[in-house]
């Protein structure tokens, strides 16, 4: 059975995220849980033959930690699932003023900084994942909190639970399906592509030209972010996503007039995901 590279534990939004991609494939997949990103990505291609990994929050934007980890990566996007972000605030105790102590996965406080300032200083201690925060609070005999997906709470478990603490009501995590081999997807129509555009060769309108080559043949930019190439202030590589396949011919005219100055890294095209509110 093929397996499949995801952030952990079981019952993660990445683990959600994965069930979902399988069941819109009609297929199954032993799944492989892995404590970080980074070790996730790792072992697509490794261990795993795929892995779906979070790239982009409705609020917080892209996860920089996955693009910079893009950049080298020998890896394929070969599609995207878009999952509602609900959390909620689970506590053992009753009062909120006696809480001392507060979990939460790294990602998941920029979705909830709101709520989390309101309640005042208290020691923040960030974890990997969400399900992490929610062992951490079981396991703990202090009188802590966490923060913790909505679909993971029950309320007979925690003497204080408050849902929906994100900033956002319709807070949504696009998630990547990634994998070592290059997929040749066909022509669906309601297709994407992502690429990143190298810093080979800086020069002044090396931004302005590259958006013409889309804008003049009429392709939609559905993203576009630059990451620091960490050699010198001022030097940048550009994620771009945009709609369209690379087979189709005004979208490899684009791709090929850009590669004539910048080296261009195909991360792949693939069907969209449909938003879900």
């Amino acid at each position: 059975m093929k397996k499949i590279a995801t952030l952990g534990p079981a019952g993660t939004f990445s683990d959600l995220a994965t069930t979902r991609y399988l069941a819109a494939q009609n297929t199954s997949a032993d799944v492989h849980y892995f404590p970080t990103i980074t070790s996730t990505l790792r072992e697509i291609g490794r261990s795993c033959e795929m892995g779906i990994i979070p790239i982009e929050n409705f609020s917080e934007g892209f996860i920089a930690l996955v693009l910079d980890e893009l950049i080298e990566a020998d890896l394929s996007i070969v599609g995207e699932v878009i999952l509602p972000i609900d959390f909620s605030l689970v506590s053992s105790v009753q009062a909120l003023l006696d809480i001392t102590q507060l979990y939460v996965q790294f990602v998941a406080r920029g979705q909830c900084c709101e709520f989390i300032e309101s309640l005042g200083n208290i020691e923040i201690i960030t974890t990997e994942s969400n399900i992490e925060s929610l062992d951490k609070v079981k396991s703990s005999t202090q009188p802590c909190a966490a923060i913790v997906p909505s679909n993971s709470v029950k309320e007979k478990d925690f003497a204080t639970i408050i849902n929906e603490v994100n900033d956002y009501k319709h807070n949504q995590t696009r998630f990547l399906v990634l994998s070592k081999h290059v997929h040749e997807s066909k022509i669906a129509g309601t297709d994407k592509t992502s690429i990143i555009v190298l810093d080979d060769d800086d020069h002044p309108g090396l931004l302005g030209e590259m958006l013409l080559c889309f804008s003049k043949r009429k392709i939609n930019l559905t993203s576009i972010i630059s990451r620091p190439t960490r050699k010198e202030f001022g030097k940048y590589h550009f994620f771009i996503d945009f709609e369209g396949h690379v087979l189709d011919p005004l979208v490899a005219e684009a791709l090929h007039e850009i590669s004539q100055t910048n080296k261009v890294k195909l991360l792949g095209s693939y069907s969209k995901a449909k938003h879900k509110l």
